[in-house]
C-alpha cells in the first residue's frame, strides 16, 4: 500500500514523539476526549465503549462549535477547504477512487463505473465483512479493514456481475 501512494506522489511525513510544536492538536483532541468518557457510565463491552467514541466523533465533529474554528464545526471547515491531491508530474488522478463499504448478503459488493452499477463477487464467506474498494479505471482491489487483498480485478464494464471466475 505504501508503494502505491508514493507512486501517486504521496509523501510520507512523521512527526517526532514528545513534540508539542506537531503533536499539540492530537494531544488536545486526546485529552477533550478523555474528558467526555470520563463523564460517561463506564462501558460493559467493547460495542459499548465503540457506541461511545462514536457519539463522542459525531458531537465534536458535526455540532460542538469550536474557538479556534471561529465558532465552525470542524466538519463545516473540512467540507469548504480545497482537498488535498496527489501532486506528480502527468499523473491523471481523476479516475482514481477510494469506496468504504460492506460485502452484502451474497456476498457482493457493488460498485458504480460510468454511471452503471455493477456487483462484484467477493464470496458468501465473508457477507457482513467492512471491506475497502481501491479504483483506478477499470483496475479494482477489494480489502479487508486489516488490508488483506479479498478480490482483484478488472472490470468489464459490458457485465452487470462480475463473477470470480
Amino acid at each position: 500500500m505504501e508503494t502505491e501512494l508514493v507512486a501517486l506522489g504521496i509523501t510520507f511525513k512523521h512527526s517526532r514523539p514528545y513534540h508539542p510544536q506537531t503533536c499539540g492538536k492530537v494531544e488536545r483532541f486526546h485529552q477533550t476526549m478523555k474528558k467526555f468518557l470520563e463523564r460517561q457510565d463506564p462501558p460493559e463491552t467493547i460495542d459499548d465503549l465503540q457506541a461511545q467514541l462514536d457519539r463522542f466523533a459525531a458531537y465534536y465533529n458535526d455540532v460542538r462549535p469550536h474557538r479556534a474554528l471561529s465558532r465552525r464545526t470542524p466538519r463545516s471547515v473540512f467540507d469548504a477547504r480545497t482537498k488535498a491531491r496527489p501532486t506528480k508530474a502527468g499523473l491523471d488522478v481523476d479516475g482514481y477512487r477510494v469506496r468504504h463499504d460492506k460485502v452484502d448478503k451474497n456476498g457482493r459488493v457493488t460498485l458504480r463505473y460510468k454511471s452503471r452499477l455493477h456487483h462484484i463477487g467477493i464470496g458468501r464467506p465473508h457477507k457482513g465483512r467492512r471491506v475497502i474498494v481501491l479504483v483506478a479505471g477499470t483496475d479494482v482491489r477489494v480489502l479487508a479493514e486489516d488490508g488483506e487483498l479479498l478480490r482483484q480485478l478488472t472490470l468489464d464494464p459490458s457485465r452487470d456481475y462480475q463473477s470470480q471466475g
